[in-house]
């Protein structure tokens, strides 16, 4: 049996932060192997057995992350903040977070066992999701919101650059946004996790991955043209640091991929 799954997109304040929240139930018998993308995005994990619940916060990736089947629960919510979109949750800058596997009590205190028990103590997988986003909504009308001063420029930057055709250099996007380069570095390490720069090479590398997957023989050549590589030896060796393998053996390996990490 393969593991069944479904999607809620917040409402409300909550949209401008987050993607989305997916509960994803394992079958007895299904493959539960899961990889990662990067994609400068962190993500919220709730998982649960029978007998216990856990949490954790994904930071944002400059790598592939791989989880084997056999240590994937039978029940996984998780929530997946755009883009910039998780510092308001967790009172660090997310920085702190990048490359690394965080324990929400160690973020939330007390706060992050509460509702860990309220969870498990929940029957339907649709309660539990209703109880994440409202503590997470909650989480943003509270005072304790880490709110940068510098936030709004990372925000105008981020849209930049992923609506952008061609992605800019990072001192003319600090130009256009009027602050200095340190000053728009700084600012991505304390919204994204990750410098501007490493996240236009992330975005770069997502919409080749994209187009890749529009086409039932995916010209590399073509693709790097089009998505901003230098030449086709340039997107393998950029597939090769971010992922560990040649872009083909990527496609190869795709249907153990998590798509959604490439369909924004």
């Amino acid at each position: 049996m393969t593991p069944s799954s479904f999607q809620h997109a917040p409402t409300g304040p909550l949209s401008g932060f987050i993607r989305g929240i997916r509960a994803v139930e394992r079958g007895p018998h299904g493959d539960g192997a899961y990889v990662r993308l990067p994609d400068g995005e962190a993500e919220l994990i709730f998982r649960f057995t029978p007998t216990r619940g856990d949490a954790y916060v994904v930071g944002t990736r400059l790598r592939v992350f791989h989880k084997q089947g056999d240590d994937v629960p039978p029940l996984a919510i998780a929530v997946r903040f755009k883009p910039g979109g998780a510092y308001p949750f967790f009172g660090v800058p997310m920085s702190e977070l990048n490359e690394r596997v965080v324990s929400l009590d160690t973020l939330w205190g007390r706060d992050g066992a509460l509702l860990r028990e309220a969870l498990c103590e929940t029957p339907d997988v649709a309660g539990r999701v209703q109880q994440v986003e409202a503590a997470l909504a909650g989480r943003l009308r509270s005072g304790s919101v880490f709110e940068p001063a510098s936030a709004h420029v990372v925000r105008r930057a981020v849209r930049t650059l992923t609506r952008a055709t061609e992605l800019p250099r990072v001192d003319a996007l600090a130009r256009e946004l009027g602050v200095s380069e340190r000053q728009l570095r700084r600012a991505f390490d304390d919204v994204v996790g990750m410098g501007p720069k490493a996240f236009a090479r992330i975005v770069r590398f997502q919409r080749a991955v994209r187009a890749s997957r529009r086409m039932p023989t995916p010209d590399w050549g073509a693709i790097a043209a089009a998505t901003g590589y230098y030449d086709q030896a340039h997107l393998i060796t950029e597939f090769r640091e971010l992922t560990g393998v040649t872009p083909r053996a990527l496609l190869r390996a795709d249907g153990h991929a998590d798509r959604a990490t490439a369909s924004g």
